[in-house]
């Protein structure tokens, strides 16, 4: 059995003690918050600190963002995604990067645009859809 690997913020690895400490902190798992209203659908995005790795070729992925659409009356999400990131800038700029593209979708699917958004969000430091370095 795989044993978890804890982090904090700044990326250095903490005993499992520690992280239940720092979560406990108030504001400390908290990187990005946008609920809105978009053309009659409710729109989140919340991109926090889980300090708990995920697998990704490019280390540890301790940060996360959640993205749902939920629909009019809806008590269920339309649309959800989630996306991880491997440090609090990269949290930081996917989170905006997914706050616009949700709100490109939640507009595709209330039937004000006519074109399919993107397959994803336009991340810094990426090409976009279609391209390749």
């Amino acid at each position: 059995m795989m044993q978890a690997l804890y982090y904090d913020r700044d990326g250095r690895p903490v005993s499992q003690e520690r992280w239940q400490q720092l979560g406990r902190q108030p504001g400390y798992s908290r990187v990005g918050y946008a609920d809105a209203t978009r053309h009659g659908r409710q729109v989140t995005v919340i991109t926090f600190w889980s300090g708990i790795a995920g697998d990704s070729p490019d280390g540890p992925l301790i940060f996360c963002t959640c993205a749902g659409i939920r629909g009019p009356g809806g008590q269920h999400p339309a649309y959800q995604r989630l996306w991880g990131w491997p440090d609090i800038a990269a949290a930081r700029a996917g989170h905006q990067a997914v706050t616009a593209w949700i709100a490109e979708v939640a507009a595709f699917l209330a039937g004000h645009a006519s074109q399919l958004p993107a397959p994803g969000p336009a991340l810094p430091g990426t090409p976009p859809a279609g391209e390749r370095r």
